[in-house]
């Protein structure tokens, strides 16, 4: 994957930040750059806040990515609601399973309410999200399989780390 000149720098930065803590990252890192909310900056941008203070440490993917390009203890680049790398977390653990299997406290993971708050907002999030990009209309639900995914943020962007604090 290419990485633009932000990207370099923000993996430059973190880099040289995660070194002083005896981390080292390879040159393949990141292996993923995304963003929380889709089209939604202003999703975006509070799902990050979210990460950078420590509430949200989990989130879910449909469909399920195939290949899967990230696996536990790499990188990614998460993106802040203008495109621009917001912070780096590393991936802890990888579940595949059905929706309606999704564990009760990965849900609360996610920082999205309640359960059923999760589930119901994932339900139309995966939906709207179909619609938007014009594919085929494939219903989600309960049967559908969805990568869970816990991480751990390991470095902030300068300008965002007062978040941290909140």
């Amino acid at each position: 994957m290419a990485l633009s000149p932000d990207i370099v720098e923000f993996m430059a930065s973190a880099s040289a930040n995660l070194a002083s803590r005896h981390i080292i990252l390879d040159s393949s890192q990141p292996r993923d750059i995304f963003h929380f909310g889709g089209t939604s900056s202003q999703l975006a941008d509070s799902r990050l806040s979210l990460a950078i203070q420590g509430k949200k440490t989990a989130t879910t993917s449909w469909p399920v990515p195939n290949p899967l390009r990230w696996g536990v203890g790499d990188y990614s680049v998460i993106l802040d609601g203008n495109g621009k790398p917001g912070a780096l977390m590393q991936t802890i653990e990888l579940k595949v399973c059905k929706f309606r299997d999704v564990a009760d406290d990965f849900a609360l993971a996610e920082a999205e309410g309640s359960v059923d708050e999760y589930k119901q907002g994932h339900r139309e999030f995966y939906t709207e999200q179909r619609l938007r990009d014009g594919k085929p209309p494939e219903e989600f639900g309960d049967e559908s399989e969805v990568l869970c995914e816990r991480f751990v943020i390991v470095f902030v962007r300068e300008d965002l780390r007062p978040h941290a604090l909140q």
